[in-house]
């Protein structure tokens, strides 16, 4: 159970904003809401949210943060609050700085890199004792939040390749995934919407650790949003439903 609970939120808040710019589907302020369930129960909530934009080596970021919280019994049983925080380059779309607060239970850990493209260096600091790491950074990339907006800003359609590097703490992964099925899918903030599925390989770790497999469906309009991820492990289902849609204009919320 506790390798599940654990998966379940390294998933929501490690798994696929903005300048005022029409070529990006998304906006400063917009800030999606999720359910969590672990079958049929729902364990926790999380948010992505782009709170605004933040000057890093004198380039404009985006900042994107997400959360991640347990809540009812599984709260009780395992408490688990994680943040996560991205710096995305407005104008190339990769990550200069990647932060992570973790609590899970008694267990802390917490971390911020910078990405140092000047030096081809991401400099790690343990935000618990002070420590320094140092890893060669070989090319531009995103991080595990980034990844999530960097691929909305892709032409999506059925049967398209996604293929772009995610770099962290000076570990690349080379990430792939086809889009491969197209249905239509309903969510009370969106109402009736195509949306395409996205199986990104390699998965987390701890979902290939579980036996299990991945998936995200991305809506096939010009909003690209995440509009669920679901995997399938030797612990049961695991989804993250997205409930509420809010920008500085609207705010689309569950009935």
């Amino acid at each position: 159970m506790r390798l599940a609970l654990t998966f379940l939120f390294l998933a929501v808040t490690t798994s696929l904003v903005a300048n005022g710019g029409e070529s990006f589907p998304f906006r400063t302020g917009e800030k999606l809401t999720y359910d969590i369930l672990w079958g049929p129960i729902v364990a926790g909530h999380a948010t992505l949210h782009v709170t605004g934009i933040e000057t890093i080596d004198g380039k404009d970021c985006y900042h994107l943060v997400g959360r991640a919280q347990t809540s009812g019994v599984v709260d009780l049983i395992f408490h688990v609050e994680n943040k996560i925080e991205s710096w995305l380059d407005t104008k190339d779309l990769f990550t200069r700085r990647f932060r992570q607060v973790r609590l899970e239970r008694k267990h802390r850990t917490a971390d911020e890199s910078h990405y140092d493209y000047t030096t081809g260096q991401i400099v790690t600091t343990n935000l618990l004792n002070g420590k320094l790491k140092s890893s060669p950074l070989p090319n531009a990339g995103q991080d595990l939040l980034s990844a999530f907006y960097f691929v909305r800003t892709l032409p999506l359609h059925l049967n398209y390749e996604v293929n772009f590097p995610i770099t962290l703490t000076g570990v690349r992964y080379d990430m792939h995934a086809r889009l491969d099925e197209r249905k239509q899918f309903f969510s009370r903030p969106t109402g009736d919407v195509p949306a395409l599925r996205i199986e990104p390989n390699p998965t987390l770790n701890v979902v290939a650790s579980c036996g299990g497999r991945m998936w995200f469906w991305v809506s096939d309009d010009d909003r690209r949003l995440p509009v669920l991820l679901v995997s399938d492990i030797k612990f049961g289902s695991i989804k993250m439903v997205l409930t509420g849609i809010q920008s500085n204009q609207t705010t689309q919320t569950r009935m």
